[in-house]
Parts: structure tokens; sequence; C-alpha cells
């Protein structure tokens, strides 16, 4: 998953020159008489791994352009990654939030919240500016209570919800 402006970058300049490159050694194969099974057998792992890296780079693109949509394609872990992306926060200003150095931020989200707990889990989304309302069981209904006053207020805050 693309995390920095700097890391688009490369994925997209990395992502035309393999592009290129594998067009030349499609027609290099077919001039030496391959067949088209043939080529997609030599080709298809290339092919495959410039698709994802092509996939890589549209999320990024829709989390940037603000498609909430994306973040829903992405897992759980991912997706917070994805939240910072979505809001333009950098990893620097996360870190500074949640009092860690932007390295140790950097390290969490390379290892893509590994051991991500609920606590931490909270943190970042409260850090983020995003209220987690868990859903419930039917018939606890203080904590239903509880969920409909964090929603007023969060509502009334233009904060962004997560129910789940």
């Amino acid at each position: 998953m693309i995390k920095t402006e700097q890391q688009y970058k490369q994925a997209c300049a990395k992502c035309s020159q393999g592009a290129e490159q594998l067009q030349k050694h499609v027609e290099a194969l077919q001039v030496r008489g391959y067949a088209d099974d043939e080529i997609e057998c030599l080709t298809g792992p290339t092919a495959r791994m410039l698709a994802e890296s092509r996939r890589a780079i549209d999320i990024y693109r829709r989390l940037k352009g603000k498609d909430a949509q994306a973040l829903q394609e992405l897992p759980l872990n991912r997706q917070l990654i994805g939240l910072r992306i979505y809001q333009g926060i950098s990893q620097s200003r996360l870190a500074s939030i949640l009092g860690i150095t932007r390295a140790e931020l950097a390290r969490e989200e390379k290892n893509e919240y590994r051991d991500l707990t609920l606590e931490r889990y909270k943190k970042i989304l409260n850090a983020m500016g995003v209220h987690h309302i868990p859903c419930y069981v039917p018939g606890d209904w203080e904590a239903v209570e509880d969920a409909r006053k964090k929603l007023k207020r969060a509502a009334g805050q233009g904060s962004i919800l997560i129910i789940g």
C-alpha cells in the first residue's frame, strides 16, 4: 500500500517504466515467434505485479480525492492508513498528535499495524478526529443510549464516524 506522496511518485514512475519494459519484452517474444499463450506464461508474473502496482496507485489517488468507497475496499489495518491519507494528514502531523516520532509511526504503518490493539485503534482514530461507535447486541439498552449520545455529539461537530 502506498502511504506517502513520495511513495506515490516513485510507484507512478516505476509503473510507467515497467509497462514500457513489459511491452518491449512482449514484442521481442513475438518477433522470436512465441505463441500468445507462451508469451502470457513468460510475462504473466510481471503483468500481475504491474496490475497490483496500478491498483495501489489507483487506491492512493482515490483516497487523496476523498473517495470514501476506496476505504471500504481495504482491510481494517490498512483502513487506518487510508483514513490518514483520505483526511490529508501527514505521518509527521499524526505522529505529533499521538506523541510519538514520525519514524515510529512510519514503522507502524510499514508493518500495517500488525499488532494493533483496540485501545491503540481508538487512540489513532481519535487523533484523526474520527469517532468509533461500536455495534451492540440487541437488548443492551444502556449501551445503545450511550451510542445515540455519541452520535448526536459527533454529528453536531461535523466529525467522521465509524460505526461497527
